[in-house]
């Protein structure tokens, strides 16, 4: 019998293992489990909680100013609000820029109308939700769960995005409207 291969598998299956364990620990917002709820400022100074937008489709997006990518994909985001804003979905951001004012001159020059949080300390984005870059987005459905984690930009405008995101919608009594 030939050690080798028999330490091969061993410390394959030892890295696996540990992998793994490092892995399922360490998401923050796993696919079906209840997104973690937070607390952060508003650029009024009001604290606003994921929960309070709960019975929405909430599309939550982890961002900074000085990310390209998230540059590129905020117009994008735009259009997405905009087609979908009234069917019972929220776009709702999260920057982890360190103040106020470059989020403030990005929203006046790119003209962004919906809401976004301040986390400097990345307590949200990289203790909670496990963020490893920028941007990281889900989908958080009206029950609170997380329906999906895309990593990087993509074209939220494309028509099969957006219909992605559009089954997951609340739905609706005929009569009734969505509000928060």
């Amino acid at each position: 019998m030939q050690p080798k291969p028999i330490l091969f598998f061993a410390v394959v299956g030892l890295l696996v293992v540990y992998t793994i364990a490092n892995y399922s620990g360490g998401v923050g917002a796993p696919i079906g489990s209840i997104a973690p709820d937070f607390e952060l400022k508003d650029a009024d100074g009001n604290l606003v909680k994921l929960s309070d937008y709960r019975g929405k489709l909430v599309f939550l997006n982890f961002w900074a100013t000085w990310c390209e990518p998230c540059v590129w994909e905020m117009p994008l985001m735009m259009t997405l609000n905009d087609t979908l804003k009234d069917r019972g979905f929220e776009v709702l951001t999260v920057s982890v820029d360190t103040s106020w004012q470059p989020i403030r001159d990005f929203y006046d020059q790119y003209e962004v109308s919906f809401p976004t949080l301040l986390d400097p300390a990345q307590a949200v984005s990289r203790g909670q939700y496990k963020v490893t870059g920028f941007p990281e987005t889900f989908l958080i459905g009206a029950d609170g769960h997380v329906l999906t984690h895309v990593i990087g930009a993509l074209r939220w405008d494309d028509p099969r995005e957006m219909a992605k995101i559009e089954q997951h919608l609340p739905v609706t009594q005929p009569g009734s409207t969505s509000s928060n």
